[in-house]
């Protein structure tokens, strides 16, 4: 914090900044905030009235003022602050306001360069303070595989739990102990019946454990791990005009790809939340919303998808989805 950083055109901002000067005379910029609000048009920050005519490392340099701002706050379009600038040992005090921050994120544009102070810095700025931690999708294969595994986990309880019982039920006749190797010690005969079962009882677990498949898990995120790399090699989806192959973000969802009947996409190009929920479409004409909205609320306890045309007039319809 404090630090004087020359950013560059094209080049990204390390911090939340205030803007001192730029290469244009006015002492503007261009920044684009895509990668903050999904909005790609050039948005213009100003740099402070009294700083706006250095353009020299030197001349910025020798700026000495202080600035006072409010606490970091997660709102991209609200900010507060003052810098004082001192000049012949009096101190000139100028508001700050939204729009001479410039956020950490945010790229120059059509501005050759610009210094600016920096304020916020790490987890303290804008774009840390809206980071939300985004769950991980879970394939429908993967889905079922969980819970497959939690049915295998059952039957091995219940094999090694019956197998337990019928061990006692066995050897409740003295003439049934157990075989000369595996004849259990005076110490080991002496303990508690409760501590000798639950004994017995994990020892089953260990010998029936073969019904869990934990080398499936491992096979499968190899399939996966593979299977990206098959989708880069792939020759048809090879863009000629661009000249680049088919990039794999991830490779959790490969087998999801054929299951995809309809993209959908709102209209910035970013999903903030990273997900979409469907509210109505319009067909031809007729707007449709599910059973289960009503007056943009998801009803509790709706588990129809039906849709409702809810278009005026005699032609409405009525079909399912």
């Amino acid at each position: 914090v404090g630090d004087v950083v020359l950013v560059k055109e094209d080049e990204s901002f390390p911090c939340d900044l205030i803007l001192l000067s730029s290469s244009r005379d006015d002492g503007t910029c261009y920044v684009t905030t895509a990668s903050l609000d999904g909005e790609s048009s050039h948005k213009t920050y100003y740099a402070v009235q009294d700083t706006k005519a250095y353009y020299t490392e030197q001349e910025v340099d020798s700026i000495h003022a202080t600035i006072e701002c409010e606490q970091p706050q997660p709102d991209l379009y609200k900010f507060v602050g003052r810098i004082n600038i001192y000049m012949d040992n009096e101190a000139v005090a100028r508001p700050l306001g939204s729009e001479n921050l410039l956020l950490r994120g945010a790229t120059l544009k059509n501005t050759e360069y610009i210094y600016a102070v920096a304020i916020y810095t790490g987890m303290e700025t804008k774009m840390a303070l809206n980071y939300q931690s985004k769950s991980q999708k879970r394939s429908a294969v993967e889905k079922s595989m969980n819970a497959y595994l939690v049915v295998y986990l059952c039957i091995l309880i219940s094999k090694a739990l019956i197998n337990t019982v019928l061990k006692y039920v066995w050897q409740a006749d003295p003439n049934r102990d157990e075989p000369w190797y595996n004849e259990r010690t005076d110490a080991e005969k002496q303990k508690h019946i409760l501590v000798r079962a639950f004994t017995d009882f994990l020892a089953f677990m260990v010998l029936f454990n073969y019904i869990i498949p934990v080398s499936m898990y491992v096979t499968v995120e190899m399939q996966k791990f593979l299977g990206s790399y098959f989708i880069m090699w792939d020759d048809e989806m090879f863009d000629e005009e661009l000249g680049e192959r088919a990039v794999v973000n991830t490779s959790d969802l490969n087998e999801e790809l054929g299951q995809v009947e309809y993209v959908f996409t709102d209209k910035t190009g970013t999903l903030t939340e990273n997900n979409m929920e469907f509210i109505e479409c319009c067909v031809d004409g007729h707007v449709y919303v599910p059973h289960a909205i009503c007056n943009g609320q998801v009803m509790p306890g709706a588990a129809g998808m039906d849709m409702i045309d809810t278009s005026p007039g005699p032609e409405a319809r009525v079909s399912a989805a």
